[in-house]
């Protein structure tokens, strides 16, 4: 099917009017670039050099973007950079900056640049699972009103909606006042150490400070936010929840298989107590910021009980106890989505014990996975642990997975931005609702994964805003796509991405 068919049969589906920055030449067009750019199979691998599992697919990519955005590759100023330059650094430079550098502006004040980040890497495919993929996992194929492949969500529809937005507004002569940054790491689905690391450590060394970063992260919700709010809604990251794995180091006796213990002394029980308990007892709840402004957000879209309660508790005058009980009773319960944003998660990734079908191991280690809130540190998480271990705990120790720290959850963003409102205002006047009721709504909220733009915080004044201005319909499953099965996005979307895009360029970069 092409493109052109694909965007009609899309159109049906979707609560949201029609794009208009695009043309239809225009959006098949950028499709077709779209289509083209999925089909680099840009796998990342934290076990490999430059973590790229085919640093020649990176290779062929770099050779084709100059073909493909030669307007962008013209105007701004271009660097491969990371490690084995295999990422990239886009520089626009504002018209204030030329000015400066005349000494037509010297005694004015600096107009600090702004960062849009995004990623070239995508997660692997497992072979096991190619026959279950409607098109090919690299085809980038066309069909049934979207574009398929891994990374047409997670982040390649980031990188191309940003690059076909400044090639519109370049192909209208129209320039920034501020400068402009773009960043396009090779290893964010990995921890950006290679990619995005080495880019803010460049700018560091070269001394730009940056007002805001912008990165992928929340999307928007066309079905609302299930089982809450049913309206169209847009998610703005303003923090990305920590990260931390400790293994529980489990000591037994062994021994022969024939003679198991008989008071439950064996690594495997211990292990599977403590397996069991994580599961049956997940860490307590707690309900703080950005969560609070989540709910305020959707309170007045929010039916019955919990509306009421999330407009209370949204407020900074609401009890710590009323701000508990609705934290356990209902965040915490409702759905894993919402569970997740009131507690450190406990996710149990590992378990090994054993080495010969007749010998009873001396040893098991269980792998935790921990997300932690704002706030939380590595001795909750402990506590934690030491809680669930209870009588087991002589037979147990915790250490932090690989020798490594915890890694904090980032400070959260203020959504009393002007950079928020600015995000909020190119989402909303793209995401037209087409019943003619007005536009998506638009609501700030915590980020349960990592992103690359932990890495530029530290160049950053203003903190950093996650969004990718594509929708999902979680109810019909869409969520279980990114690093999933039948990744994509629709052509529709796609095209609204890119007005998305460009009107915050614009908003944010003012006019030259």
């Amino acid at each position: 099917m092409d493109s052109g068919s694909a965007r009609a049969a899309n159109i049906a589906a979707s609560p949201f009017a029609e794009q208009t920055c695009l043309v239809a030449q225009e959006l098949d067009a950028a499709v077709e670039r779209f289509s083209t750019f999925l089909q680099f199979r840009t796998v990342s691998s934290p076990l490999v050099p430059h973590h790229t599992v085919e640093p020649d697919e990176f290779r062929r990519l770099h050779d084709w973007m100059p073909t493909a955005f030669p307007e962008v590759w013209e105007t701004l100023e271009v660097e491969e950079v990371g490690d084995g330059n295999l990422s990239y650094l886009l520089k626009w430079v504002g018209t204030v900056e030329l000015e400066q550098q005349r000494e037509e502006a010297a005694a004015a004040a600096p107009l600090l640049p702004v960062l849009f980040l995004s990623h070239l890497d995508v997660v692997p495919v497992a072979n096991e699972t190619l026959s279950n993929w409607t098109h090919p996992p690299f085809s980038g194929a066309v069909a049934g009103g979207y574009v398929w492949g891994r990374g047409a969500l997670d982040d390649k529809v980031g990188v191309a909606g940003l690059l076909e937005a400044a090639t519109l507004l370049i192909r209208t002569g129209w320039r920034p006042a501020r400068t402009l940054y773009f960043a396009f790491g090779q290893d964010e689905e990995v921890g950006g150490e290679k990619g995005a690391a080495q880019i803010s450590a460049l700018l560091a060394a070269r001394g730009v400070k940056v007002d805001m970063v912008f990165d992928e992260g929340g999307s928007i919700g066309s079905d609302g936010y299930p089982p809450y709010s049913t309206r169209p809604l847009a998610l703005v990251g303003l923090a990305e929840k920590g990260f931390a794995t400790i293994l529980v180091q489990v000591s037994a006796a062994g021994g022969h298989s024939s003679i198991p213990p008989l008071d439950g002394s064996s690594a495997a029980a211990v292990a599977a107590r403590i397996i069991t308990a994580i599961d049956r007892r997940p860490p307590p709840t707690r309900l703080a910021a950005p969560v609070t402004q989540f709910l305020s957000a959707i309170a007045d879209s929010t039916p019955g009980l919990r509306g009421q309660l999330f407009s209370v508790v949204g407020s900074p005058l609401a009890p710590d106890w009323l701000r508990d009980l609705v934290a356990g009773a209902f965040l915490g319960r409702d759905t894993p989505e919402t569970a997740a944003l009131v507690r450190n998660t406990a996710a149990v990734t590992g378990l090994t014990s054993g080495f010969a079908e007749n010998v009873l191991p001396p040893s098991a280690t269980v792998r935790v996975n921990f997300r932690l809130l704002p706030g939380a540190t590595a001795q909750d998480l402990f506590a934690y642990l030491t809680d669930v271990a209870g009588p087991d705990l002589p037979h147990v120790r915790f250490e932090m997975s690989g020798g490594q720290n915890a890694s904090m959850a980032t400070p959260v963003t203020s959504a009393s931005s002007p950079y928020f409102a600015k995000l909020k205002a190119a989402v909303q006047q793209v995401y037209t609702l087409k019943d003619g009721s007005g536009s998506v709504d638009v609501a700030p909220t915590l980020m349960a994964g990592g992103t690359d733009s932990k890495h530029y915080l530290p160049i950053s004044a203003g903190g950093a805003l996650r969004h990718v201005p594509v929708s999902l319909n979680k109810t019909a499953g869409d969520m279980r796509r990114v690093h999933g099965l039948n990744e994509r996005v629709s052509v529709a979307d796609f095209g609204r991405g890119v007005c998305v895009f460009q009107r915050l360029i614009q908003l944010v970069g003012g006019s030259a």
